[in-house]
C-alpha cells in the first residue's frame, strides 16, 4: 500500500515539473515575441537612404561661370557707381608758374606785399585760347581792374572755377553751356599779377573752399 502511494506521488511531481516548464517556456517565447513586435521596422526607402548617407561622399557646388560674371559685373558696377570720376583737361598747354599756397603767404612780386595765393598761373601769351577744364555751365563773367576778364564756370559737383586774366569781350555769355577744352576766352593781362608775365590765374573751389588747381587740371578726378 505504502508503495503505491509513493508512486502516485512520483507521477503526480513529474506532472508537476513538466507543467512548470511548459509555463516557462511558454512565458519565454511570449516575452521574445512581444520584444520583436516593439523593436522599430526599417523600410526598404530609409535602408536605401541610411546606405546612400552613409557611402556617399559630400559635395559642394562650385559656381558656374555665369553666377561668378554677374557677381563680378555687380561688384564692378559699385564700385564705379561709388568711386565716379572724371578727366580735368589743362586750360592752356603750358604748366604753371606759382603754385597754389594752401593758405600760406607769398610775396607779390607786383605789390610787393606778402598774400595768399588762392589759385594756381598757367604760363602763356597774350591771345592764346583759354580752355574749359571741364563740362559745365558759364554762371558770371565780370570785367575786374585787378584781374581783368574773369569767368565763372559752374563744372557740377561742387566744383566751380574762375578764369582769370581773359581779354575782355572773349567770353560767351553767362548761361552758356561749355564742354571739356571749349574755348572760353583768350588770354590778356592780369595788372595785379603783371610782373609775372602773361598767364592764366586759375581759381577752383570744391563745395565753397579753394583747392589746388593743380590737384584737378590735367588730372582723374573723383565726383561727388
Amino acid at each position: 500500500m505504502k508503495k503505491r502511494i509513493n508512486r502516485e506521488a512520483l507521477k503526480k511531481g513529474i506532472y508537476s515539473a513538466a507543467a512548470l516548464a511548459l509555463c516557462v517556456t511558454a512565458l519565454f517565447a511570449f516575452w521574445m515575441s512581444n520584444r520583436n513586435n516593439n523593436a522599430p521596422v526599417e523600410t526598404p526607402e530609409e535602408s536605401e537612404s541610411v546606405s546612400q548617407i552613409s557611402t556617399t561622399e559630400p559635395q559642394t557646388e562650385e559656381p558656374s561661370e555665369e553666377s561668378t560674371a554677374a557677381l563680378y559685373d555687380s561688384e564692378e558696377v559699385e564700385q564705379a557707381a561709388a568711386q565716379k570720376t572724371a578727366y580735368f583737361a589743362l586750360p592752356l598747354e603750358n604748366g604753371i608758374i606759382k603754385e597754389f599756397s594752401k593758405g600760406e603767404l607769398v610775396k607779390n612780386a607786383t605789390t610787393g606785399d606778402w598774400r595768399t595765393h588762392t589759385g594756381a598761373d598757367y604760363k602763356g601769351v597774350e591771345g592764346d585760347p583759354v580752355k574749359a577744364i571741364y563740362n559745365g555751365t558759364v554762371t558770371e563773367v565780370t570785367e575786374d581792374a585787378l584781374w581783368g576778364t574773369v569767368v565763372t564756370v559752374d563744372h557740377t559737383s561742387g566744383i566751380i572755377a574762375e578764369y582769370r586774366g581773359l581779354q575782355k569781350g572773349s567770353a560767351p555769355e553767362p548761361g552758356t553751356e561749355v564742354k571739356i577744352n571749349d574755348k572760353i576766352g583768350t588770354l590778356g593781362e592780369i595788372p595785379i599779377e603783371k610782373a609775372d608775365g602773361a598767364h592764366l590765374h586759375l581759381e577752383i573751389y570744391k563745395n565753397g573752399t579753394a583747392v589746388s588747381p593743380a590737384d584737378y587740371a590735367g588730372k582723374n578726378v573723383k565726383l561727388g
